[in-house]
């Protein structure tokens, strides 16, 4: 199997060494990590972890998974990557084709962006490949994407930017939500330990119940309402205060951050 070297292993960096090691072992997995704390971390996991790459064979694959700020330093202080013409899946927010191959010399990139369920394998992946991608570079990147959940490819590069609001702050915005859930339950009386048991279940079993219905997010909310009833009457404050503009407002203001990034 081709190597894999995931260049940043911060949380989402972490987040695909972790998928691919639960589908692959890790020993075709190389980290690229200049934090000696998370390096240090990251050898105790049992990773082979160097603060650059020496030397790379022309099939191995490499994701870049540092923060778009430090991009270009992370390219200047891994040299080889200007003569690697292998399979480059970038992860970062907001850098563009057009960027990655002006950086890298090639086009042989993918733009993406996961999720940081792909820790536990049920990631969502958003990515775009350029019009002439070759058939391997699009196996290499669903081999990636595969080990770390689901993935989902778009013709239009503009959609990253929305998917980077929608997939990859998506689990944050969900985790919110269920940090409000559990504050109210703890607010009642509930046991903190058992405020998070309920809506961690909640989480999991709403959207267990999505997945294996194939039923609308919205079938499923009016079928647990009665004319009248308490469920009804939550949704009619939501309502109200128009939760789904301020929801739409929140990812708006994410996907124009990923447009500023790029520039």
């Amino acid at each position: 199997m081709r190597k894999v070297y995931i260049l940043g292993a911060g949380c989402m960096g972490g987040a695909i060494l972790s998928g691919l090691r639960g589908k692959y072992g890790a020993s075709h997995l190389r980290a690229v990590e200049t934090s000696s704390s998370r390096s240090a971390c990251l050898t105790a996991c049992g990773f082979e972890v160097s603060e650059r790459i020496e030397s790379i064979d022309c099939n191995d694959i490499v994701v870049l998974a540092v923060p778009p700020q430090q991009f270009q330093i992370a390219v200047r202080d891994n040299q080889v990557l200007l003569s690697h013409e292998g399979p480059v899946i970038s992860v970062m927010a907001g850098v563009t084709t057009k960027s990655l191959c002006r950086a890298l010399g090639h086009a042989r990139v993918i733009r993406s962006i996961p999720n940081t369920a792909s820790e536990v394998r049920e990631g969502i992946t958003i990515y775009y490949a350029p019009e002439n991608a070759d058939s391997d570079l699009i196996a290499a990147a669903q081999m990636v994407f595969g080990a770390i959940g689901n993935y989902i490819k778009v013709d239009n590069e503009c959609l990253i930017d929305s998917g980077t609001a929608l997939a990859g702050g998506g689990p944050a915005l969900i985790a919110y939500f269920a940090n409000a859930l559990q504050q109210y339950a703890e607010n009642e009386g509930f046991d903190s330990e058992v405020a998070w048991k309920v809506c961690t279940q909640l989480l999991y079993g709403t959207s267990m119940l999505m997945k294996s219905t194939g039923k609308a997010s919205m079938q499923l909310c009016k079928e647990v309402q009665t004319v009248g009833g308490t469920t009804e009457c939550a949704i009619q404050v939501f309502e109200r205060n128009d939760l789904n503009k301020t929801i739409a407002l929140a990812l708006t203001a994410a996907a124009d951050q990923s447009v500023e990034l790029g520039k």
